[in-house]
């Protein structure tokens, strides 16, 4: 199977050093979260399934509402190994919505029109669901006043429920919906990628290969709310 390339700039891009070991959030958040958490403040803590317990994690924190490219959103933080990214999300009564990522310190900015649904509503995610649509990515570089866009492309998406799963992983047990997420061009059908995620309601996803797929994902080790 081919995969959706990415061009070599963006690469140099994201292998250039940077130091964004995540700061660590002791509070301890109590109380329900929501069916997708989305509540400022909140940590979730990921290790690649081949580390070491101690190794420098990955962090996903919530940083609260904001705005991406004139449209609300609810900024999210992944930091750590190398990577310092942020994803600007909608949330509400219709599911989870992915406007758009900025990466290291808004240097490479990415947006989606429409925005990627990346969860249904609350009552549609059911085994056996299936959601997707066509959206429109734009990469561009930002250095300064200078603007250069490096990708402009139509995509083809769709997220299946495969069924659900009893798991285990440093954080926890959890019965988890197995999704399976497919992107594809649409002007060349062999090139597409296929990721997994583990998600778990009032939670969020317990897995996924999302970033780190050469080391295997990302598993949940620990979180900051209960």
């Amino acid at each position: 199977m081919r995969r959706i390339a990415v061009p070599l700039l963006l690469l140099l891009v994201a292998c250039a050093p940077r130091a964004t070991e995540p700061q660590t959030n002791t509070t301890l958040i109590q109380g329900p979260v929501g069916f997708y958490p989305a509540q400022p403040g909140l940590d979730w803590i990921y290790l690649p399934p081949r580390a070491a317990i101690g190794e420098p994690p990955v962090r996903l924190s919530v940083m609260g509402p904001t705005t991406f490219e004139g449209q609300p959103a609810i900024r999210y933080r992944l930091s750590g190994r190398g990577l310092e990214r942020s994803y600007y999300r909608q949330v509400d009564a219709s599911g989870v919505r992915l406007l758009g990522m900025e990466d290291f310190d808004r240097l490479q900015v990415t947006r989606y029109t429409p925005p990627i649904q990346e969860y249904p509503p609350q009552a549609s995610l059911v085994v056996g669901a299936r959601w997707g649509g066509q959206t429109r990515e734009v990469i561009e570089l930002r250095a300064g006043n200078n603007i250069t866009r490096v990708i402009d492309r139509v995509l083809d998406y769709t997220y299946t429920v495969l069924g659900k799963s009893n798991v285990t992983v440093p954080a926890g047990s959890f019965e988890v919906f197995r999704i399976n997420w497919e992107v594809r061009d649409p002007r060349n059908p062999t090139l597409r990628e296929n990721f997994e995620l583990w998600f778990f309601p009032g939670v969020g996803e317990i897995f996924s290969s999302v970033n780190f797929g050469e080391q295997g994902g990302l598993s949940l080790i620990d979180r900051n709310f209960r």
